[in-house]
C-alpha cells in the first residue's frame, strides 16, 4: 500500500467519524450525555469540517425547550473558543455554512457577532446578502433575519443591498427593506430607491411608511419622469407637489 491509499483510508476513516458525530449529535432523542460527548470530539478536532458538523446542532430542534436551548449555548461557547483560539478559521467556516442555510440563522450569526468587530461584520452581512435572491421563496426567514441584522449597522454597502429587497416578492420583506435602509443613514442613496418602490408597490403598510418618509424629507424630490405613477400609487392623504416633494393632505 503506497502513501496515497494511506492517506486516502485516513480520509475516508475521518469522514466516516465526523458522519458519526454528526448523527449522534443531530439526534434529539439520545442521551443529551452523548450530544455533549460529540460536540466536544467535534471541538477537539477543530477542522473546518468539525465546525461545519458543530453548526448542523442549529438546524435541529430538541423537544425539551430548555435542554434545547442549554446544548445550543454549549455548541455557542465551544465555536467561540475555537475562534478566539484562532487555529482554524471559524468567522470564514461560519459564513459559509450560512451561505448554504435558509433558516435558522440567529445563533451562527450570534458566533459572529462575538468574534468580530462591526466593520467585518458588515462585510459578512453583505456577502450573505449579495447571495440571496429576491425571488420567491417558501421559507424567507433567512432574508428577515438578515433584514433586521443590517439595520443595526450603517454602511453604503449595506444600503445598496439592502436595497434590492424593496422588490422582494414577500410583503414582510420589502417592509423590513424599509427599515433597514433608512437605518443605514444614507438619504441621498434612498430616495430613489423608495421611489421607485411606492410607484409600484401594492402594499398599503408599504405605501403608508414610504409616503411618511418622503413628507418628513421635503428635499427629497420625486424625480419628474416618475411623479404621475407615483402620485397615482400614493396612500390617501399624501400627494405630490408641482415642485416635487411629497406632502401630507390636510384633513
Amino acid at each position: 500500500m503506497g502513501l496515497f491509499d494511506l492517506f486516502m483510508d485516513k480520509e475516508k476513516a475521518e469522514e466516516k467519524k465526523l458522519r458519526k458525530l454528526k448523527k449522534t449529535l443531530t439526534h434529539m432523542y439520545v442521551q443529551a450525555a452523548e450530544r455533549q460527548y460529540a460536540a466536544d470530539q467535534l471541538w477537539e478536532k477543530g477542522t473546518p469540517e468539525a465546525i461545519e458538523v458543530l453548526l448542523c446542532r442549529y438546524q435541529e430542534t430538541n423537544p425539551n425547550h430548555t435542554t434545547d436551548a442549554e446544548e445550543k449555548e454549549y455548541v455557542f461557547q465551544l465555536l467561540v473558543d475555537l475562534g478566539r483560539k484562532g487555529d482554524v478559521d471559524v468567522v470564514q467556516a461560519v459564513t459559509d455554512h450560512l451561505k448554504r442555510i435558509t433558516e435558522n440563522i440567529n445563533w451562527p450569526l450570534k458566533v459572529l457577532m462575538t468574534l468580530v468587530d462591526p466593520e467585518r461584520m458588515v462585510d459578512v452581512l453583505v456577502e450573505l446578502l449579495e447571495a440571496s435572491k429576491t425571488g420567491y421563496e417558501r421559507n424567507p426567514e433567512k432574508k428577515r433575519e438578515l433584514m433586521l441584522r443590517a439595520a443595526d449597522f450603517k454602511d453604503r454597502r449595506l444600503a445598496e443591498q439592502v436595497a434590492r429587497f424593496l422588490a422582494d416578492d414577500n410583503e414582510t420583506i420589502r417592509f423590513l427593506a424599509v427599515d433597514a435602509l433608512m437605518a443605514q443613514e444614507e438619504d441621498d442613496f434612498a430616495r430613489e430607491p423608495l421611489a421607485d418602490c411606492i410607484a409600484i408597490e401594492e402594499s398599503l403598510r408599504i405605501q403608508q411608511k414610504i409616503a411618511e418618509l418622503f413628507a418628513d424629507r421635503p428635499e427629497w424630490l420625486v424625480d419628474e419622469d416618475r411623479r404621475e405613477e407615483v402620485e397615482a400609487n400614493l396612500p390617501q392623504g399624501y400627494g405630490i407637489h408641482k415642485q416635487g416633494y411629497i406632502y401630507k393632505k390636510r384633513s
